[in-house]
């Protein structure tokens, strides 16, 4: 714990934090943020990651910010094919092409959106986000963290809160556009999956048809706690054959953290498993976060995928799901975005924020940054018109 006013405390551990005060910020604002949640990722992704909890009171000891930093590295694995420039910003050495980065981070690494803090409503969004990086700044004034970040990021925000994040730019960060996130706004008239699939258009509601079909021989269920444990190694591999597929690799050991996410959010937390004749070849996780379903990280045996339609199969079952708990949106995160509009989900723009901590690198960030835009994509459009005009 490292106390740098009378009103902003850095605490390093969980444990050390006031629940009482920080639970009066965050309340039922997102789950990334609650402490079960945070509770469970540092228990079992401490090795890789490292968080740092902030807590902002008033001068009359009221809580109105709390807000988590995560250090962690990045690696970008084409980063000298790409841009030779990148190079400058490398923190190891790689032995191939990859560039590795350390970065402090405002956001959740393994979530979209913007879920790096909440405030009261004691101050502004745009107070909020100006105190946070003030905070980073203090952390990188910090001798103790000279050689455990380069790069500092805050990430992602949408719409009206990327207006209130220009306040960043004060701090000379740099904008950029990241890929679109993918979102199904659904129907209160989809009271079972059979309703959302009569709200499509023929065909892509024989889309959907098509891959239930393919993959009627696959069981999908959720796995308890000591079916996550009992299957440790698979879920692993198959989240490594996903990470293997991205040009990015960070949070590695991320399913390291199933079984903790699964004891300390119960419900709120969903990991299932596909199995075919009892072997898994496919998993899904999600949370329950207030009134959206966020579709979390899937992984897949690709020697399976195509035949039995596996990534599309669980796609349907997070559709599913948010029925089941009656949400008011699903979020279905990056990449796949023709697949995910095939269901119905349309596209969000997200904008993040970064710097370089020495002032000449940031300087040559700008060249960088510029070259970085979303990822081009086609969209469907699968309802009926009534839906689109609602």
């Amino acid at each position: 714990m490292t106390t740098y006013s009378d009103s902003l405390t850095i605490y390093t551990s969980v444990n050390d934090i006031p629940s009482e005060q920080w639970n009066t910020v965050v309340q039922n604002k997102s789950i990334y943020l609650s402490l079960p949640y945070l509770k469970a990722l540092e228990q079992s992704l401490s090795a890789s990651i490292e968080f740092l909890f902030v807590l902002a009171k008033t001068q009359e000891n009221v809580p109105i910010l709390a807000g988590v930093f995560q250090l962690a590295s990045f690696t970008y694995k084409k980063g000298a094919q790409a841009n030779l420039l990148l190079k400058l910003f490398q923190d190891c050495k790689n032995s191939d092409e990859s560039v590795s980065i350390k970065g402090l981070i405002c956001g959740n690494i393994f979530a979209t959106g913007a879920h790096g803090y909440a405030h009261t409503d004691l101050i502004s969004k745009q107070s909020a986000c100006e105190l946070m990086a003030a905070t980073a700044q203090t952390i990188k004034n910090d001798a103790a963290y000279d050689a455990l970040f380069s790069v500092l990021l805050f990430k992602d925000f949408a719409s009206e809160n990327a207006r209130q994040a220009e306040i960043l730019k004060d701090f000379k960060y740099r904008d950029f556009q990241a890929d679109v996130v993918m979102q199904l706004k659904l129907q209160p008239s989809w009271a079972t999956f059979s309703d959302y699939l009569h709200s499509m258009k023929a065909k892509y509601r024989t889309k959907a048809n098509s891959a239930y079909k393919k993959s009627q021989a696959l069981t999908i269920q959720s796995l308890t706690v000591s079916q996550i444990v009992e299957n440790e190694s698979r879920l692993r591999a198959l989240f490594e054959n996903i990470l293997s597929k991205s040009d990015y690799q960070y949070g590695e050991h991320y399913p390291n953290s199933f079984k903790a996410l699964k004891e300390s959010l119960g419900e709120a937390f969903i990991c299932k498993g596909a199995f075919l004749d009892g072997e898994l070849i496919g998993f899904s996780t999600a949370f329950e976060n207030g009134t959206s379903l966020e579709a979390s990280y899937v992984g897949i045996d690709y020697e399976h995928n195509t035949k039995y339609a596996v990534y599309e199969r669980l796609l349907y079952d997070y559709v599913e799901e948010a029925i089941q708990r009656n949400v008011a949106h699903l979020h279905l995160g990056r990449t796949s975005e023709l697949i995910k509009s095939a269901l119905g989900a349309v596209p969000t723009e997200m904008t993040l924020f970064v710097k370089h901590r020495s002032k000449l690198k940031n300087a040559l960030l700008k060249p960088i940054v510029d070259t970085i835009s979303p990822s081009e994509y086609q969209l469907r459009r699968p309802f009926k018109t009534e839906y689109y005009t609602n």
